[in-house]
């Protein structure tokens, strides 16, 4: 006997065939599908899952991403340029409404060295070194093997020069400079000094070195010609192995970045930027790579500008599929199809309410967490707001002080009740590589189904007992499953994966995919076919 199911006016249902034929086989192929191509479908799953408890007391987090997702994606910059797109493409999807203009090829940049903080500057000997204050007075310094190493210290308002003999003591020398005056390290053979920084630290910058005052302490500071520096920043903030049109719109991107930095700054601190992430990523000559070379020689002196002001060119690892929206009209929120293409950066970590509870002792035993968020990009949007709530009370935390707590990686975040880790669904999930794998992303917290459990993720769902063990459906397999109540229904639980039909069971699908089900099988003519499509067999 066979029937066609009504839903909401809707052929939807698939169809539905009775037969005593005995079913048998277990066919094992994972089919995928993707999360990201749909944010108005995740919002509305994060609006019905805003509210999240613990589950064995554990909350699960899934981020999207690496870093504040604003202005460039590095991955989507990568994703651009495998599609075709040229370094300006890149430039202006990601910086709409910029335009290009260029600086001076003389233009020098002063660079933080945070490492040295012991308020000194260490330097090694070599052939052409040179100290040159700042009336234009030199002093080339000897080699040889009584000079070791060479400080510069701070001595109330004088600078002091001392060398390190080959019986390990610091001599004071005479430079015959003004030790009133600022004083810089160059050498006029390399154009490069090698420092000596703690923890026995040994790098070499291009440019010059300097020991500026600071207070009443001082700080080391880099000045190098800005092409110089992005010879270290470039390769340090993204791959050097990447496509050139990539790194040629990292280097435009760090190029701008920098000097909007140094015009932010407009000395107000006794260097430009910084050395460290904070800012850009600057370690000296050691990373320096002929493809990002390349990439910064291509694009000399480029700059974007946003009218008449040099763009605050923001960039991160990976937006997760979304840009976020930042303070300028060039940084927008909207969808990525680059970064998207990409792996997303997904990353799962488990908070315990214990950890939970001793972030923030206020609130007494955890309860519940409940996400506010911006409205834009999957999940509903990057969380703003964060209500955590106890037997003693609640506190709201931004996103960001959510994020920063954890040490989370993103603010494109979704939060689960916990997955339960010791079942066999989580074990299958884990194996498959966790959120990168064809499995996916977890979508919401594993439930209890009779003698079972149902763990939902972007790529499928995993349903267990113990008789059937752990089994993935997938496509319309999955949608005619539930279609046909799932678990609940006529069908049983699962005994196969979605899988390729290796012999024809029912006469008018030839071809497909099918998975078995303790009393029943279906088959569909493809794993995108719609649900009406589907034959369901009972027997």
């Amino acid at each position: 006997m066979e029937k066609r199911l009504q839903h909401e006016g809707e052929d939807v249902q698939p169809v539905v065939r009775f037969t005593c034929r005995v079913l048998a086989g277990v066919i094992a192929a994972g089919l995928g599908f993707g999360l990201l191509g749909a944010p108005a479908a995740n919002a509305a799953q994060a609006a019905a899952e805003s509210t999240v408890k613990p589950v064995n007391s554990t909350i699960t987090i899934v981020t999207s991403g690496w870093g504040h997702g604003i202005g460039m994606s590095q991955y989507g910059a990568y994703g651009a340029a495998k599609a075709g797109l040229s370094f300006t493409q890149i430039l202006n999807f990601y910086y709409p409404g910029t335009t290009q203009a260029k600086l001076s090829a003389s233009e020098k940049i002063d660079v933080l060295i945070s490492k040295a903080n012991d308020e000194k500057l260490y330097f090694y000997p070599a052939s052409g070194v040179t100290i040159t204050d700042t009336s234009g007075k030199k002093k080339v310094l000897p080699v040889g093997t009584k000079y070791t190493l060479w400080r510069i210290h701070r001595s109330g308002t004088q600078r002091l020069l001392y060398y390190k003999n080959d019986l390990g003591k610091y001599v004071k020398y005479d430079s015959g400079l003004s030790a009133t005056k600022e004083w810089f390290v160059s050498n006029t053979k390399t154009n490069t000094v090698k420092l000596l920084l703690p923890g026995s630290v040994k790098r070499t910058y291009r440019g010059e070195m300097t020991l500026r005052f600071s207070g009443n302490g001082a700080v080391v500071v880099n000045r190098v010609l800005m092409e110089d520096y992005l010879r270290s920043v470039v390769p340090a903030e993204m791959p050097a192995s990447w496509s050139l049109e990539a790194v040629k719109a990292q280097a435009v991107a760090a190029r701008s970045y920098a000097a909007r930095y140094k015009k932010n700054l407009n000395g107000k601190k006794p260097y430009d930027i910084c050395d460290t992430t904070s800012c850009q990523a600057y370690t000296g000559i050691s990373v320096e790579h002929a493809n990002t070379d390349k990439a910064i020689k291509q694009t000399a002196g480029v700059i974007l500008k946003y009218k008449d002001t040099i763009a605050y060119t923001m960039f991160s690892s990976s937006n997760g599929g979304y840009t976020a929206k930042g303070d300028y009209p060039y940084l927008v929120a909207k969808a990525d199809p680059y970064d998207d293409k990409m792996l997303n950066q997904y990353k799962l970590v488990t908070l315990t309410t214990a950890a939970i509870e001793k972030k923030f002792t206020t609130i007494g035993k955890f309860q519940s967490m409940t996400f506010k968020r911006d409205g834009l990009g999957p999940w509903g949007g990057r969380v703003t707001e964060v209500k955590l709530t106890g037997a003693k009370g609640s506190k709201t935390v931004s996103g960001s002080s959510f994020k920063s707590a954890f040490g989370l990686r993103e603010r494109l975040m979704i939060a689960l009740g916990g997955l339960s880790t010791n079942s066999e669904n989580y074990a299958r999930w884990a194996k498959d590589k966790n959120v990168n794998g064809t499995i996916g992303v977890p979508t919401t917290s594993e439930k209890v189904i009779g003698a079972g459990l149902h763990a939902q993720f972007t790529g499928g769902d995993l349903f267990w007992t113990k008789t059937t063990g752990s089994k993935l459906l997938s496509g319309a397999i999955l949608q005619a499953y539930l279609a046909e109540k799932g678990p609940s229904g006529k069908l049983g639980w699962p005994t196969s994966d979605v899988g390729t039909i290796k012999v024809v069971k029912v006469s008018d699908i030839k071809s497909g995919v099918e998975a078995y089900f303790e009393k029943g099988l279906i088959t569909c003519p493809s794993k995108t076919a719609k649900p009406a499509q589907c034959v369901v067999s009972y027997g």
